[in-house]
């Protein structure tokens, strides 16, 4: 006779330091979550490539000006 895994709902909490104040995710505005995916975009991909390629933010004068 096999077990069955019991369901149970997993909930997360996520949050960030902004200054000296914990702020939870879900309170930030687009900009500042914007932010917050690049910075986990780029540390993700600098470690999983390290040694071969760096990853950063491009600033948006310099995107602006490169599709020029």
């Amino acid at each position: 006779m096999g077990h069955v895994a019991k369901k149970q709902e997993i909930k997360t909490v996520s949050f960030v330091h902004i200054g000296d104040e914990l702020v939870n995710t879900d309170d930030l505005d687009d900009e500042q979550r914007r932010r917050l995916a690049t910075w986990l975009k780029t540390t993700y991909l600098n470690a999983l490539f390290q040694g071969k390629v760096e990853f950063f933010e491009c600033s948006k004068a310099r995107d602006t000006n490169s599709q020029n």
